[in-house]
């Protein structure tokens, strides 16, 4: 009876190997290169508090505003008129708060009868006065200032409030044209703010990255659209830096190594993660590809693999294996719960102010399938891993929320049944591990 299970066990570890070498070969050894970083030569453009804006200018029939003359309105506050029918002339504009070394605004307008005049910045004056001409269109920009973008918005004539998106007043940013030119309409009044730009900030694999979802319908699309649903969000980018085959290590690599990882984590308040599943499966498809020997890296390793698991004897080859895929695993499980305390320590370090949301692993074998056993105990202390208290973050349960699902959709692809062995979540398991991240506690 126990030899039965026991093959019963190797042989379908043996068809789960092949799906799974298939499905992930790609990606299991992929690494993030390290890049050199010339950071001691250049200036800290990011600023340490928050920054503002004010502006003031010249408006026709009423002179220097606001008044007293010197004053500035603060930003995202009205300079010019409604309804008066009054051109802007003129306009000096500079930040406020905490300025990096090195940081400014930037404008440039175009005026009636001389076009484009040239960019001035901080607080020097562009336009007109005195000579009746009115300012038909601005650009304004952020120079040497990391994480903040400027906003900008107005009212011409015959136009009303522009720009106009999605049936609602908006605003353009970043050196876009505001105004006309060519139209002899004159730009009437202007508001201009700076927003903070703030990103959604996933990592992981390639749950993380939505695969087997339907475009757009990955856990993190869905988080991110919930985000941008609030007033509180709604500036806020998503940045998502999964990568399918990714282990603890290679995570830990990318927060370490990265430029573009630490630029992203350094915008962050909303930071997701989805790892450890290949802590389980590359040391089973090392295994597997040392035991048949095998290059894993070769873009030609599933037809290898295929080849070799169709000859006589794969199945001792495979049973053989065992052992070392045992102790492979158990390596990399517990390499796992070395890199995790460094993995959530360098993402504070990079994001102080994220709130970090942290995924648990679910079983995608059901626990009446032989290799439930194989799978489960990993599986039990990545999560517990996850679940250390007062680790400074929030954990989304999806491990529990799959086990107890009651539902009619199924959650993951895998079924040996209709012969789908992707593990990876359906449409419907990413919305539920979308919920269990609302569940997480601090999205209201």
């Amino acid at each position: 009876m126990k030899k039965s299970i026991f093959k019963s066990v190797t042989g379908r570890l043996l068809i789960l190997l092949l799906m799974l070498s298939m499905i992930f070969s790609t990606g299991v050894f992929a690494a993030v290169e390290s890049e050199s970083s010339a950071a001691d030569n250049i200036l800290d453009t990011q600023a340490n508090g928050d920054i503002g804006v004010q502006y003031r200018g010249h408006v026709q029939n009423k002179g220097d505003m606001p008044l007293p003359v010197g004053d500035f309105v603060t930003g995202p506050a009205e300079l010019g008129s409604h309804g008066e029918g009054l051109r802007l002339e003129g306009i000096r504009i500079e930040l406020t708060g905490d300025i990096p070394v090195g940081a400014g605004v930037s404008y440039e307008v175009h005026v009636q009868n001389k076009g484009w005049m040239g960019t001035v910045e901080n607080g020097d004056f562009s336009g007109t006065t005195g000579e009746g001409l009115r300012i038909e269109a601005i650009k304004i920009n952020l120079t040497g200032l990391d994480g903040y973008e400027v906003y900008y918005r107005g009212h011409v004539q015959n136009k009303g409030d522009i720009p106009v998106v999605d049936n609602a007043w908006g605003w353009v940013k970043n050196g876009a044209e505001l105004g006309t030119t060519g139209e002899s309409l004159r730009l009437e009044s202007i508001q201009i703010k700076i927003v903070k730009t703030e990103t959604f900030t996933a990592l992981g694999d390639s749950i993380a990255y939505g695969m087997s979802a339907t475009p757009g319908s990955g856990y993190v699309d869905l988080f991110y659209n919930h985000f941008k649903e609030s007033s509180s969000f709604e500036d806020m980018s998503l940045v998502n830096l999964s990568v399918p085959g990714y282990t603890s290590s290679q995570l830990l690599y990318q927060l370490q190594n990265d430029p573009a990882t630490s630029a992203s984590l350094s915008k962050a308040k909303v930071v997701t993660i989805s790892v450890g599943g290949n802590n389980i499966l590359a040391p089973v498809i090392a295994s597997l590809a040392a035991a048949f020997q095998l290059d894993p890296t070769s873009p030609t390793f599933p037809a290898d693999l295929a080849t070799a698991l169709a000859q006589p004897g794969a199945q001792d080859i495979i049973t053989a294996a065992l052992p070392e895929i045992q102790t492979n695993v158990t390596a990399s499980v517990t390499q796992f719960a070395t890199d995790w305390p460094q993995i959530i320590g360098t993402i504070k370090t990079l994001a102080p102010q994220a709130n970090i949301v942290v995924a648990t692993l679910y079983d995608p074998i059901s626990s009446q399938d032989p290799l439930f056993a194989i799978f489960e105990p990993s599986i039990q202390t990545i999560n517990t891993a996850i679940k250390t208290p007062d680790s400074g973050y929030m954990v989304a349960d999806v491990y529990t929320a799959f086990a107890t699902y009651q539902g009619i959709e199924p959650l993951v692809n895998f079924n040996w049944y209709t012969g789908n062995l992707d593990p990876h979540p359906t449409t419907a398991g990413h919305e539920l591990i979308y919920q269990c991240h609302l569940n997480a506690g601090f999205i209201n």
